[in-house]
């Protein structure tokens, strides 16, 4: 079997394409354009475009997880795609892919998740493209969106630089929280409780899955050098881009991360690792480090959860993590999301 890099022998496993063979992917698509401001290229979670003389952001996801409001999961997570560029989402285009045997209130019901969850972040719809196809078993949801950039210049996850403080916005695991308790209702409710599950099921709406307000209060008033969203093999895996964006190291402090209760609880129950769940609704960036406290006391007074969790570091490719007793390990990897993998 042919193992090189992108190598078209190679099986791919469920999930996200290995680093190597998206950077080799990524390769193919740049200098095409000199108004590519911000480029494809891995950890970045949107690309920058200078359309005369405004610069637009845009990018696109599909959500593939079951969920219990693909619509309205799939707009937050292509809104905080162009927030953690400094851009403000607009517009958007909608893709369903939906199974034989669907429904038309199911269809309604994806739709007017994606038009509440549009409405929240003040992003419009505007087209797409609907069809019943036997290609998938569930249905496939995927965004494209557009906004423009209310600062400057753009952010990126590639700029963040060695000394930098990592501060984490919101808790992590909030998408795989309440994935989890939709998916195992019934046998998490005799576990944990029907009041602890029921706040878990809530987790889209509260916390909430959307990190555009953070992400664009950052943009225009702090000194943020980088911001990344952490979405697909959770806050792991989300510092892992980070750090192999802006060609660094990245050493977190285990006992700084923010997580609920409720998302502990759950993923004991169901044996998932939290640090490897998808986990939007949580925001990540880099600031100088004289600017950590201020930074994350400005979101705190804007009524989010910040925390300096740690730093990036001039030691590239290496990611660890230091305990409460001061042992070190390294950051945990996932080759997919724990949720593709298997659950109790």
């Amino acid at each position: 079997m042919n193992e090189e890099r992108g190598g078209n022998g190679r099986i791919l496993p469920v999930g996200k394409l290995p680093p190597d063979l998206l950077e080799g992917i990524l390769e193919r698509c740049s200098g095409e354009s000199k108004d590519v401001v911000v480029p494809p290229r891995a950890g970045e979670d949107a690309a920058v475009l200078r359309m005369g003389r405004r610069l637009i952001a845009v990018g696109a996801d599909p959500i593939t997880f079951p969920t219990p409001k693909p619509g309205f999961f799939a707009v937050h997570i292509n809104a905080n795609d162009i927030a953690v560029t400094g851009a403000a989402p607009q517009f958007y285009l909608l893709t369903l892919l939906l199974p034989p045997g669907t429904s038309a209130a199911e269809v309604y019901s994806i739709v007017d998740g994606a038009l509440e969850a549009g409405r929240q972040v003040g992003a419009t719809l505007v087209g797409g493209h609907t069809e019943v196809t036997g290609a998938v078993t569930t249905p496939v949801v995927s965004i494209c969106m557009f906004g423009q950039l209310l600062r400057p210049e753009p952010l990126a996850t590639g700029n963040g630089k060695p000394g930098d403080a990592v501060i984490q916005v919101n808790p992590l695991g909030i998408e795989g929280t309440a994935i989890l308790a939709y998916e195992h209702e019934a046998r998490l409710v005799e576990e944990l409780g029907r009041e602890l599950v029921s706040r878990a099921l809530a987790f889209a709406e509260t916390p909430g899955l959307s990190v555009v307000e953070p992400a664009l209060l950052a943009a225009s008033r702090l000194p943020v050098h980088a911001m990344h969203d952490p979405t697909e093999g959770g806050i792991a895996t989300g510092l892992r881009e980070l750090a192999g964006a802006s060609r660094t190291g990245v050493r977190i402090d285990a006992g700084e991360l923010i997580i609920a209760a409720e998302t502990e609880a759950v993923c004991n129950a169901c044996g998932v690792d939290p640090l490897g769940m998808i986990s939007s609704g949580c925001l990540l960036m880099s600031v100088p480090e004289k600017h950590a406290g201020g930074c994350a006391a400005m979101l705190e007074e804007a009524g989010f959860t910040a925390r300096r969790i740690g730093s990036l570091t001039d030691q590239e490719g290496q990611c660890r993590v230091v305990g409460s007793n001061g042992d070190e390990w390294d950051l945990p990897e996932f080759s997919v999301d724990e949720l593709a993998g298997d659950v109790r």
